[in-house]
């Protein structure tokens, strides 16, 4: 099975070399706004607040709602069943959704020149220069903040990524990588690609994607920090942060993980940063208290 994830910000993403790819591997190509269509469909979400909750923006009553919780473990649970359904290549940032232990997945981080980018939301949505650069800082900034709910310092890191795609020849007409620039760089990496994809067959642990991306949909609404891992089934749910009547949360935990199928066995335990406080300002506590006359 062929899955493939390049990492690419607004108005940049490589389209010839995608077209390529998919042609040649017979991928169905996944960008981000599809997958939010998708979820919005099968989750009876509003796309919006999918959006929203990927760029960190506010929603309201979310500590009450946990809106933006619901929406990302929904996203997961909708990219686990296209992994599950054929071979996938995904176009934007949602793909680092997937967890490193889904195996097999080629990992591409373009590396688009700011002056592509410009020149089409220029061409494409009629932005002038000013309001092109504006419009490619604040979404380069929501991904960052996107990356920040993910744990990650950066999208962007090359360590995440098999390899960079470098824009060396670029059609000035299209703004996009010139065919001879594009099946250069695929005869180049295809059997990189074609070895992961080996690994993709050797594991299972798509399938537990599934699962754990199930669960946590399910568990979602309590609103609980949770790290959720699945293991053939057996699911281990890690309360990572203060929870005030932990016995209630784990009992409500249990119950529903357990309802979803494919689930074999649950368990909880608490996480490395369930018992740290808060911030402990550095007071002065030596100097005596003077009441005023």
């Amino acid at each position: 099975m062929t899955l493939i994830a390049i990492t690419c910000g607004i108005y940049a993403a490589p389209y010839r070399f995608i077209d390529a790819l998919s042609d040649l591997y017979q991928c169905t190509v996944y960008e981000d706004p599809i997958l939010v269509k998708q979820t919005g469909q099968a989750h009876d979400l509003k796309t919006d607040l999918i959006f929203k909750s990927i760029q960190c923006r506010h929603v309201p009553f979310d500590n009450f709602t946990h809106d933006t919780k619901k929406c990302l473990a929904a996203l997961k649970v909708q990219i686990s069943q296209n992994i599950l359904s054929g071979p996938c290549l995904f176009s934007g940032i949602l793909s680092h959704l997937i967890p490193a232990s889904v195996a097999g997945i080629y990992r591409i981080m373009s590396a688009t020149p700011m002056q592509i980018r410009r020149q089409r939301a220029m061409g494409l949505y009629q932005l002038s220069s000013q309001a092109a650069a504006t419009a490619i800082a604040r979404s380069d900034h929501r991904e960052q903040r996107f990356a920040a709910q993910l744990n990650l310092d950066s999208l962007w890191d090359p360590a995440r990524h098999d390899m960079t795609l470098v824009w060396k020849k670029i059609d000035t007409t299209t703004h996009d990588m010139t065919r001879d620039e594009v099946n250069r760089t695929l005869e180049k990496i295809r059997p990189k690609i074609e070895n992961a994809m080996k690994n993709a067959h050797k594991n299972m642990h798509a399938v537990d994607f599934n699962i754990s991306s199930r669960v946590n949909a399910a568990l979602a609404g309590l609103g609980h920090h949770l790290i959720i891992e699945s293991n053939s089934g057996h699911v281990l749910v890690t309360l990572d942060r203060k929870i005030m009547n932990l016995a209630r949360a784990q009992k409500e935990i249990m119950d529903l993980a357990r309802a979803v199928p494919g689930v074999k066995s649950v368990q909880t335990k608490i996480g490395p940063n369930f018992y740290k406080g808060g911030i402990i300002r550095n007071l002065n506590l030596t100097t005596p208290f003077k009441r005023k006359s």
